[in-house]
């Protein structure tokens, strides 16, 4: 009996064991199968929560989303730019919104469709976010004047209210000098009768924020404003330094660009070089190797390009020169220069805007020094014709030559 009742319980116990054990592997079964059906559902999940109060200078915002379909994006507003409209799967893309200039607070809506599922993303743009005050001059300081003075500008960006003010008498203000919107502040200088430069100081204040520029007023004896005395044009090379061609905005050529090089170059037909007692002024000079039968690393003609020039304006454009002695090299022949409108007319100088001038060696002479003796001033006037305001300056070998050129220089006459 009790045999029985022992087999009995320990059969019973392992059925009981073998129903648990299918209970157990049918639920595991279940459970992966509704994996696979939430695998399987279609998803689309905005990570980026709705922008409430974006800032009135705009800006990027990236929009990160889950998906496991392809989607498609768009946006009502035009002042909402998208890097990407379209894909596959999980994303990050770009919103780039631009300052708010309507005069009111903006709504825009970017849209993402993926299959039967659309969500949507709300940006608000206000108008004009006073919450962290700017601002910001964007014209370059210093503004240099000629003698004459004149009407002048400045352009600046601003979000809260703002004063200006000089500190100088030569200087007074021909618009509002306060306000609360971005814009332009307009001035005059008076025409400088000393015989020193003089300098004045323009600024403007916003909510503890202060910004000036400088204007600097040269003397009757300067002449006009050298208009390639800026950081980007280098006049005196002084800027050059390793690694940087010459000019900096890289407007410029040749009959071989190849042959153009850089600060410290050795054997190439232009380059910016230093430390020896051909500069003008400083320690810089461009060096141009113009040369007969060196096609290799010497150039038939050279041209920069000047922008932003006045129409029907007269301008003079020069430099000075220096050249190797004649015992270290024989130079005959000269260097045409000449200012033209079109890129086609470089190589032979054509049609120049005045008659072109020609320089190089010069032997010394009774009261005149030679050109590897002293600097040489070259000066080139033109008028820019009536519809252009862009030209090129050009230098056309017509012999042997080799100068060294330094402080150049571009006048509004």
């Amino acid at each position: 009996m009790r045999k029985y009742i022992s087999d009995h319980w320990i059969k019973s116990f392992m059925i009981m064991i073998g129903i648990g054990l299918f209970g157990v592997s049918a639920g595991v079964l279940q459970s992966c199968d509704d994996d696979d059906e939430v695998q399987n559902k279609p998803t689309l999940y905005i990570i980026t929560e709705d922008i409430e109060a974006l800032s009135t200078y705009g800006g990027t915002i990236p929009i990160e989303f889950l998906c496991n379909l392809d989607w498609q994006v768009s946006t009502d507003a035009a002042w909402i730019t998208l890097d990407a409209k379209a894909g596959s799967q999980s994303a990050t893309i770009n919103a780039k919104v631009t300052k708010n200039d309507e005069g009111v607070d903006r709504m825009g809506v970017i849209k993402i469709v993926a299959g039967e599922l659309e969500k949507r993303l709300n940006i608000h743009q206000k108008y004009r976010d006073t919450s962290t005050p700017q601002l910001s001059i964007t014209t370059k300081s210093p503004i240099k004047l000629d003698f004459e003075g004149g009407r002048n500008s400045i352009s600046f960006v601003c979000n809260v209210g703002w004063e200006a003010s000089t500190d100088v008498e030569w200087i007074s203000f021909t618009s509002e000098t306060a306000g609360l919107e971005d814009g332009t502040l307009n001035f005059v200088v008076e025409k400088n009768g000393d015989d020193v430069i003089r300098e004045g100081k323009i600024t403007i204040t916003a909510q503890g924020i202060t910004k000036s520029v400088d204007i600097v007023q040269q003397t009757e004896a300067m002449g006009g404003v050298n208009l390639l005395d800026t950081p980007e044009e280098d006049y005196s090379f002084e800027r050059i330094t390793t690694n940087k061609y010459w000019p900096a905005l890289g407007e410029w050529g040749g009959s071989d660009s190849q042959g153009i090089g850089k600060f410290g170059a050795s054997a190439t037909a232009v380059r910016v070089a230093a430390n020896s007692p051909i500069p003008h002024t400083g320690s810089s000079y461009l060096f141009v190797r113009m040369r007969e039968n060196e096609t290799a690393n010497s150039l038939d003609w050279l041209w920069r390009k000047v922008k932003g020039l006045t129409p029907g304006k007269s301008y003079t454009f020069s430099f000075w020169f220096k050249t190797p002695s004649a015992a270290e090299m024989l130079q005959p022949g000269n260097i045409r220069l000449g200012a033209v409108i079109n890129e086609t007319d470089i190589p032979t100088l054509s049609n120049p805007l005045a008659p072109e001038v020609t320089f190089g060696f010069v032997a010394a002479s009774d009261g005149v020094l030679s050109s590897s003796d002293e600097h040489k001033k070259v000066s080139y006037t033109f008028t820019m014709p009536a519809d252009k305001t862009d030209v090129y300056i050009v230098w056309r070998r017509n012999g042997n030559q080799q100068p060294f050129l330094d402080d150049m220089s571009l006048v509004m006459n």
